[in-house]
């Protein structure tokens, strides 16, 4: 420990040996302190930051040094001095696994889980939506991770994913942060209305198209045989193009203003926000003829039979969703991209299914586990926080239902009075409390009775909450088929 270091330590601060670095002849470490982390540097670098505090600006000093907050702002000198700390693109790499953050803390957890998997971390994986309940932004999520990164010397590339983006001001958002993948969710342009029209309205809705758009897709979709899908009559085209078109349109548009801004991004076009499974009729088209618009497809989602719902395993029959995943993936190998699978959070039943028949050349979407197992240290070590918050979201879970479909119900959580404090943890398990815990995050996070105990213990109980989610993550990875080296 340098006189400086013990300086520090004196003052309350722990430097953090294991992510000391040097770049450009100066050095970079983080301080840990119980009300907040910093970034300490030291030698010239260090007037190119901004310090967090008066008395941490020792910018002007004959050897210079500086404690910076963990903010964008810094992490994005860090990641210009370290540029392994800068999310990338999947390049070559089979299997991707997005793991999204929503509490700016579970990374440091996610690495440990994910040590010698053959996984392409997406570390950074938030929606509009999530960033909206718990109040950040695309550049503090990028930044989380990156710190975390630069702690744990992790050097094997990770992404970022502008989830589930429906609009072009959305997908600006994501690129100018940084973000290295963009998931298209073209769900407000789908429409889900033709279902429900017999064959006569049907006719009229589709007469009303333009004549160009009829025209295109009768002519090189109508009435043809293909490879694992069979013949395609024109009734069907007719139908999968009012459902679908303007989705196909919005893709290209997405794809052509990415281009345009010269970013090159891990494109996900996904189309499970429907109804109704996606049929391979319907998979095969749409992919088809946004790949032959020239968009660039890195991954495909699409809507698999059964529930996907959040928190819960697959509900449905798995002999299904096998026979229709083999056709999704046969078409995916055709046309040359990899599956998704979005709410893949504990989707135990269907993960040897997918982890096989896609070979693990496939992405799967988690974020809501890590908040659950952030959970589970609060029952585990704080009862009376951890019943006050179910006792809340219980409440909240109305509001929260606007964003989520869940067929539990709240009647079927016990009632908390007659749970003893060792029995608590069970609640995170259970379906019902499981779910309302679940969904409620955003309402939660913004109460301060919750927000500030809740962070403050996850600080202190890190290896609890570390060994909680590198279980429960590996668990995931473990079914999919995935194998340590």
């Amino acid at each position: 420990m340098t006189k400086q270091e013990a300086d520090w330590a004196r003052l309350g601060y722990e430097v953090d040996a294991a992510s000391e670095h040097e770049a450009a002849g100066s050095r970079y470490a983080l301080l840990r302190n119980d009300s907040g982390d910093g970034l300490l540097v030291t030698g010239d670098a260090a007037r190119r930051f901004t310090p967090a505090a008066a008395d941490l600006d020792g910018r002007e000093a004959a050897s210079p040094w500086c404690v910076a907050a963990l903010t964008p702002e810094t992490a994005e000198l860090l990641m210009q001095a370290f540029p392994w700390t800068r999310p990338v693109r999947r390049d070559q790499r089979r299997f991707s696994y997005g793991m999204g953050d929503r509490i700016d803390c579970a990374t440091p957890a996610q690495l440990e889980a994910i040590a010698s998997y053959p996984v392409f971390p997406i570390f950074a994986q938030q929606s509009i939506r999530e960033l909206q309940l718990t109040r950040r932004s695309f550049p503090d999520v990028i930044a989380a991770a990156a710190f975390a990164v630069f702690a744990a010397d992790y050097r094997e590339g990770y992404g970022a994913d502008g989830d589930h983006l429906k609009t072009l001001s959305e997908i600006d958002l994501a690129l100018d942060a940084g973000c290295t993948m963009i998931t298209l969710d073209c769900s407000e342009r789908i429409d889900t209305t033709i279902a429900g029209l017999d064959r006569d309205a049907r006719r009229q809705r589709w007469q009303k198209l333009p004549e160009d758009v009829r025209r295109h897709y009768l002519d090189n979709y109508a009435d043809r045989d293909y490879p694992f899908i069979g013949h395609i009559p024109r009734s069907e085209v007719e139908r999968i193009v009012l459902v679908f078109h303007r989705a196909i349109d919005l893709a290209q548009e997405a794809w052509e203003h990415i281009r345009k801004r010269g970013c090159e991004v891990d494109f996900e076009l996904s189309i499970d926000e429907t109804v109704q499974a996606t049929t391979p009729l319907e998979h095969y088209l749409i992919a088809r003829e946004t790949s032959r618009r020239g968009v660039r497809l890195s991954t495909v989602a699409p809507h698999f039979s059964g529930e996907f719902e959040k928190g819960l395993d697959y509900i449905g029959d798995t002999a299904t969703f096998r026979r229709e995943l083999e056709s999704h993936q046969a078409i995916a190998e055709i046309l040359g991209y990899r599956l998704s699978l979005h709410s893949g959070s504990d989707k135990f039943r269907v993960f040897p299914h997918f982890g096989a028949v896609t070979s693990q050349a496939a992405h799967v979407k988690t974020a809501g586990t890590n908040w659950l197992e952030a959970l589970r240290v609060v029952a585990v070590c704080d009862p009376a926080l951890f019943r006050r918050s179910l006792e809340y979201a219980i409440t909240a879970r109305p509001e929260a239902e606007r964003y989520y479909r869940v067929t539990s119900r709240v009647e079927e959580i016990p009632v908390l009075s007659e749970v003893a404090d060792d029995d608590l943890a069970a609640l995170v398990d259970a379906p019902a409390s499981r779910q309302t815990l679940h969904i409620t995050y955003g309402q939660l996070l913004h109460e301060p009775w919750f927000r500030v105990p809740f962070f403050s213990l996850l600080r202190r109980e890190a290896g609890h909450y570390t060994t909680f989610l590198t279980r429960h993550t590996r668990r995931h990875l473990d079914a999919l088929g995935l194998r340590r080296s």
